[in-house]
């Protein structure tokens, strides 16, 4: 029974001593006493290792990470949010959250940077940066465009600082982002927001200005082309009574010198002979009983010639 015991104890020692490295991790062996204290400068893959009294394995992750700092006081956990200032020096809080990824082949280097396991590097390095390029950049920026329309760009510039930071020890930050909204003093919130909304009834009013001057300038220039087309109607009115008038005066020409023409032959066609016969044509034979000086006489010599 003794020797079962004593086995059991070494078994159970043994196993203590026995540390994995699942899949999707590396892992660092570091020596805490003796002539290697320090890291090993090859990582661990993974497997299943013998740790001596001396030694300790870090198990980094190498697949994408997702950490939240917010504040959890309401649920009885502590408030992990950032606060940071704007440029007139008002506090700004809010919860914020991060991904990123460890490049395999650098988390010996990342170990030696940072000397700690991933939640502390994550919690308490990632945070600091992160909460110290808030601070940098929002110091810069009037608490209306940080609480409004420049939020996206204040946060795409805290991504590019802290990624500059970590990327040189194989830290590969995907993305920084808010969870909810920024947090202000009650004051400084209404504040914001009635000015918000005077811009935006001032907007809505300046639309509504130019909706009624655009109407106004389009009546305008229909007038005008109505107006374009009736002195173009009335100058094509007059051109067509002036054409018109022209050619009635051209027919009236024509017509009258055809008659005047005709006129002419007729008159040069009248001779004194015909005139005579004319006469004796239409004579019954009979003379005047009474004759004057009007009375006509008939020339019968000039008739028989």
């Amino acid at each position: 029974m003794k020797k079962l015991a004593m086995l059991v104890l070494m078994v159970c020692a043994l196993s203590s001593c026995m540390k994995t490295v699942p899949a999707g991790y590396r892992g660092i062996k570091v020596y805490m006493l003796g002539t290697k204290r320090g890291v090993e400068t090859k990582q661990v893959g993974v497997g299943a290792y013998f740790i001596g009294a001396n030694q300790r394995i870090y198990k980094f992750p190498v697949f994408q990470q997702n950490y939240v700092w917010k504040d959890e006081q309401s649920t009885g956990g502590p408030d992990n949010s950032i606060s940071f200032q704007s440029k007139e020096g008002l506090d700004v809080q809010a919860d914020f959250g991060i991904s990123y990824s460890l490049v395999p082949d650098s988390v010996p280097v990342i170990f030696q940077k940072y000397r700690r396991g991933i939640d502390e590097i994550t919690n308490i390095f990632l945070r600091n940066m992160v909460r110290d390029a808030l601070n940098t950049t929002a110091s810069k920026m009037p608490i209306e465009s940080i609480y409004g329309v420049h939020k996206k760009n204040l946060l795409d510039d805290v991504d590019s600082v802290v990624s500059i930071q970590t990327e040189k020890y194989g830290i590969i930050i995907d993305r920084i982002y808010t969870i909810g909204e920024f947090r202000l003093p009650k004051i400084i919130e209404e504040a914001i927001n009635s000015k918000l909304e005077a811009n935006q009834r001032a907007q809505q009013t300046q639309n509504e200005v130019k909706a009624v001057e655009a109407e106004a300038n389009k009546k305008i220039a229909q007038a005008k082309g109505d107006a374009e087309s009736l002195v173009i109607t009335a100058k094509a009115n007059a051109e067509a009574a002036m054409i018109q008038a022209q050619a009635t005066a051209d027919a009236n020409r024509i017509i009258a010198d055809a008659q005047a023409e005709a006129n002419q032959k007729l008159a040069a066609s009248v001779t004194k002979a015909l005139i005579q016969y004319r006469t004796v044509d239409k004579w019954d034979g009979k003379v005047p009983q009474i004759s004057g000086q009007n009375t006509p006489f008939i020339d019968l010599k000039s008739i028989n010639q």
